[in-house]
């Protein structure tokens, strides 16, 4: 007779399944990312594949039309791809399919709180769009930071979704013992939301940088990337404003090594993110999408 499983080994094999399951991102969205990553290809290129897409095409120029962008005057999507650029036209159609295939999944956990959860998202991607421009990051890579901080978390949806119930005691452990997410989903599940969510971004076949973000924005000091860190630091700082993501009830912890590693202080950033509510506002329409 074989032997059993253990009980975190059973649970790992059935998020795994779950994941699998998951579907993938629309082929329209998987082709703009292809052209935006080939050197030899053009806004014409890009272009000629979101228009293909009617959908695609409102989500994207709904963004562009929002507050969040701030645009005086209403454009084309061929003018937006001129003005923005393919990187920043590429990390909308990532982010608003992203969104758009999360955030209508119904999580059937009565303490896992939605608002909560895309609250502290967009928070944190705001924050890491934030700590890109006072680090004078290239500006086409502000939009890949904001995008990273919005799925840092994308794991917590994928453990909701994937195993309801056994998540669902996870959140009452983490509440029950004041513990932080990470700390509990390791004791009942065996693995974090860090790790399942790299799971869902590989079979998505999303860029290493995101599937680096995901995996270590808890542990930036194992992968030693400039976006990592960054989003580690705007995840510690989105809690600390109160954006609090749901199944987190210890105290936020920020590495101590991140302020030497990015060259900005803890004040700097406060300063920087004086307004993050405001800017939270405007963003809401990526929930919208």
């Amino acid at each position: 007779m074989e032997h059993s499983l253990q009980p975190h080994e059973e649970i790992k094999k059935r998020l795994s399944i779950s994941i699998e399951k998951m579907p993938s991102l629309p082929t329209t969205v998987e082709k703009v990312i292809q052209l935006a990553n080939d050197i030899n290809s053009s806004a014409k290129d890009i272009l000629a594949v979101i228009q293909m897409d009617p959908v695609l095409t409102a989500k994207v120029l709904k963004l562009i039309h929002s507050a969040f962008y701030g645009m005086s005057k209403k454009i084309t999507l061929k003018q937006a791809i001129v003005l923005l650029g393919i990187n920043t036209i590429k990390n909308l159609a990532l982010s608003s399919a992203i969104v758009g295939q999360m955030h209508k999944s119904k999580v059937k956990i009565k303490t896992f709180d939605p608002h909560r959860y895309w609250e502290h998202c967009l928070a944190t991607g705001i924050a890491s769009r934030i700590i890109c421009k006072k680090l004078q990051t290239d500006l086409q890579a502000v939009d890949e930071f904001f995008v990273a901080g919005l799925i840092h978390d994308i794991g917590k949806l994928v453990l909701a979704l994937g195993i309801p119930m056994v998540y669902a005691k996870t959140l009452h452990y983490a509440k029950e013992n004041s513990l932080n997410g990470v700390e509990s989903e390791m004791k009942i599940i065996g693995i974090d939301h860090a790790e399942s969510g790299s799971m869902l971004a590989r079979k998505w076949s999303l860029s290493e940088v995101f599937i680096d973000s995901i995996l270590y924005h808890h542990e930036p000091e194992k992968k030693h990337g400039r976006l990592t860190w960054v989003v580690h630091v705007a995840n510690y700082f989105a809690q600390r404003k109160g954006y609090v993501n749901a199944g987190e009830f210890g105290q936020p912890v920020l590495n101590p090594e991140a302020g030497g590693v990015l060259g900005l202080s803890e004040a700097e950033i406060e300063v920087g993110l004086v307004n993050l509510t405001e800017e939270i506002e405007k963003a809401a329409v990526f929930l919208q999408t």
